[in-house]
């Protein structure tokens, strides 16, 4: 494997080619909750995007398309939370606790400042929680607004820094977790994590830092430690520990790839010789998807230059990709008129991307059916 050909075999391990990823762990999952598990977790500040996302590596059958991935959070595979560097993930049900026990208490250590800046105390924490434990036992699964509404008594206000403050703190504590969908929205309820999570995986620190970067590595390489440490938001001594672990047990393989080192699966290099060719179609990616934002050196994919025009302003809100020859060459928008082109793409500088492939990726498209 060259430089050349990391973008098309971080597509092949991610499952947006070949065959959809299985469970990891032998579990039987819905194929939705097999990605997920796959993947280890999904950004999705962006829920709708997030749900594209899924769907787009379960099969290529996307007839059902976000319907099944929405029916598998439903069925409780699938949870969202503040699993790691301070950001709202996708996992599943069953990893949460032992993914918090690795990073909970350090996210509460780094936002300690912002806690204390919205005026939210331990005491009051501790008082939420009780009030969310009885909310949600008297009245089944709330959405964001009739948690707070639960929470009246400690005054915690429409001040958005101060809600969410308070709300992810008791997320990252493992005591709530969104989970069911509400109907008809990209959005979700919060449940208490011990009744919706009745048998979780419990892993010790170790084994726990050891699977986690065994499913990063397996589901994103060619990786290197620093798009390890980016991710997973743990300390870069740890990090490379564990993947040695991965080496020693054979789980994950290294790799020196143009001078750098890397790890990946250890049939990745097997599945790039099948994959390779159809890696270079056409895809329409979500703006948060993992092939742009699951690697802290996104250039194998996304050239730096225009990185820009995929987050404008650096705000951290990234618009969705086209990609393709194994390149994000535009970004791309679902057209507002009901006749003419479906899908809007603007190129970026220097580049040109087939409209009409495009408008055929958009006929079997979760994001359009």
């Amino acid at each position: 494997m060259d430089a050349q050909q990391i973008s098309a075999a971080r597509l092949i391990a991610q499952g947006l080619v070949g065959p959809p990823p299985s469970s990891p762990t032998g579990t039987d999952l819905s194929p939705a909750g097999a990605v997920v598990e796959h993947l280890g977790c999904v950004q999705a500040q962006a829920l709708g995007g997030a749900l594209v996302s899924l769907a787009l590596r379960s099969g290529r059958d996307l007839s059902e398309g976000v319907a099944a991935v929405r029916a598998a959070i439903d069925a409780g595979e699938i949870v969202r939370s503040w699993t790691q560097r301070g950001t709202i993930h996708l996992t599943t049900a069953k990893d949460l606790g032992w993914i918090l026990g690795l990073t909970g208490a350090r996210t509460m250590k780094s936002t300690a400042n912002r806690r204390k800046h919205f005026g939210i105390t331990d005491a009051m924490i501790d008082t939420a929680a009780r009030l969310a434990a009885t909310a949600i036992r008297d009245r089944g699964p709330l959405t964001r607004e009739q948690l707070l509404d639960a929470f009246a008594p400690i005054d915690a206000g429409d001040e958005y820094g101060h809600a969410r403050y308070l709300i992810t703190s008791l997320a990252l504590q493992n005591i709530i977790v969104q989970a069911p969908m509400i109907e008809g929205k990209d959005d979700m309820r919060y449940v208490l994590t011990a009744d919706w999570v009745p048998a979780p995986t419990e892993l010790d620190a170790e084994a726990a830092e050891h699977e986690w970067v065994r499913r990063f590595v397996t589901s994103h390489g060619p990786v290197t430690v620093d798009d390890v440490t980016r991710w997973t938001g743990l300390p870069k001594t740890r990090m490379r520990k564990a993947i040695q672990a991965g080496i020693d047990a054979g789980e994950i393989v290294s790799a020196d790839i143009d001078g750098t080192d890397y790890v990946h699966a250890p049939d990745l290099e097997d599945r790039l010789s099948e994959w390779e060719t159809a890696a270079q179609e056409t895809m329409l990616l979500p703006g948060f998807d993992e092939i742009i934002l699951g690697y802290k050196d996104r250039s194998a994919t996304l050239d730096p230059a225009n990185e820009r025009l995929v987050v404008p302003g650096g705000n951290g809100m990234f618009k969705n990709t086209v990609v393709t020859g194994t390149r994000a060459r535009a970004t791309w928008k679902r057209s507002p008129r009901k006749t003419g082109p479906r899908v809007l793409v603007e190129a970026f500088p220097g580049e040109t991307v087939d409209c009409e492939a495009v408008e055929s990726v958009s006929e079997t498209h979760p994001a359009f059916i």
